[in-house]
């Protein structure tokens, strides 16, 4: 199990504003201090984790004009013009490659209308000319590949020649979420830093004093809990929770699709496959995040099935083997990645639900519950 990130202090003292993530900044404050920055890094963690706030707080402490230092390395000012700018994403020597983003084709300027669902090879090989640039106001360009797992395979290879003669004065970052989704050879030739989850409690406590830290009201302690249980230890994915609780509704609905999907049978589960697969094409986005909550659910039953924990969770709804969880939790992320990859939307979700174990219905389930009560009490 991934090992959860102490508590901080406060919000505010967090080494380069980074909550629960000190080790990370700390190698990457030595690494600057020692002038041994690597070529390229691969920061590891789910959305949510800090990845991309980390990759920023990296550019400013390159880039700020008024540092701090307390022998450990640069503490970026976050007031300055290069710091505000680079926040805002609007430095001209820092760049985000992204799904939808620019290339050099002509007839390719619109990704973001022509339903890219990858970062495509036309961005890369756009991204190797930039990257050949000497930068324009500062030491070094950063290149923030926001997330190496969507590259497609084409791109990964194309980014692979540039990871092997980088240019001096460029220095990319990778973000990813599962590094089994990489090229083993992208991977090789970036330096890892692997962004931890904080526990639930330090979690609930950093938000407690990001409301103090701003002179909110103190948050109901109900409301907090549940959003830093739900958060899995993500303090970015806390806050978004606890600022738009229409992101918990719709996360409540996707958990309870999942359990439903769970103890269907196999012509509902293919009515559902259909469903989805319809809604692929207008809300891409909204499918794509009901899968990592069905992800996120099975993760949980997999962990209670295991006797790893035990949450009181939608997935404590789902009576089934660790293998059977197992199971579930590969055909959805095998689902997930075949939707990005442009294959058939309806085939992609009909395999994923024929691949899900066939578990007995939540009341069946409840009701073997009482029975196996009844005779022990018997």
């Amino acid at each position: 199990m991934t090992t959860a990130a102490p508590a901080t202090a406060t919000v505010a003292s967090a080494p380069w504003g980074v909550v629960g993530q000190e080790h990370a900044v700390r190698a990457l404050r030595s690494a600057i201090e020692a002038d041994r920055l690597a070529h390229a890094y691969l920061f590891i963690g789910p959305h949510g984790s800090g990845r991309a706030t980390l990759a920023r707080r990296l550019a400013r402490a390159l880039d700020c004009e008024s540092p701090t230092n307390d022998g450990d390395g640069p503490e970026p000012c976050g007031e300055c013009r290069p710091c505000r700018l680079i926040e805002a994403g609007a430095w001209p020597d820092v760049e985000r490659i992204t799904i939808g983003g620019v290339c050099d084709v002509r007839e390719h300027r619109d990704h973001q209308a022509d339903g890219s669902t990858r970062i495509r090879i036309c961005q890369v090989r756009r991204l190797e000319r930039v990257a050949s640039l000497a930068p324009t106001s500062s030491r070094r360009r950063i290149f923030i590949i926001d997330t190496a797992d969507d590259l497609q395979t084409e791109a990964a290879h194309a980014l692979l020649k540039l990871l092997e003669e980088p240019p001096a004065t460029a220095t990319l970052v990778l973000l990813a979420t599962d590094v089994l989704e990489l090229l083993p050879t992208v991977r090789s030739r970036c330096q890892e830093i692997v962004l931890r989850p904080l526990s639930a409690a330090a979690l609930a406590a950093a938000l407690d004093q990001v409301e103090a830290e701003a002179g909110s009201a103190p948050l109901d302690p109900f409301e907090r809990d549940e959003v830093a249980r739900l958060a899995h230890g993500r303090f970015g994915r806390a806050l978004e929770l606890l600022r738009d609780p229409s992101l918990r509704m719709l996360r409540e609905t996707a958990a309870a699709e999942a359990l439903e999907a769970a103890s269907s049978t196999r012509n509902e589960r293919l009515d559902m496959a259909q469903t989805m697969s319809q809604r692929w094409f207008k809300e891409r986005e909204s499918v794509i995040a009901g899968l990592d909550v069905w992800r996120d659910v099975w993760r949980e039953a997999l962990h209670a099935a295991a006797g790893l924990e035990r949450a009181t969770t939608e997935a404590d709804s789902i009576r089934c083997t660790p293998a059977e969880a197992a199971r579930a939790l590969s055909a959805v992320q095998t689902a997930r990645e075949h939707l990005l990859d442009n294959t058939n939307p309806q085939l992609a979700l009909e395999v994923m639900m024929l691949d899900l174990p066939l578990l007995p219905a939540r009341e069946q389930a409840a009701g073997d519950d009482r029975r196996e009560e009844d005779r022990s009490s018997a």
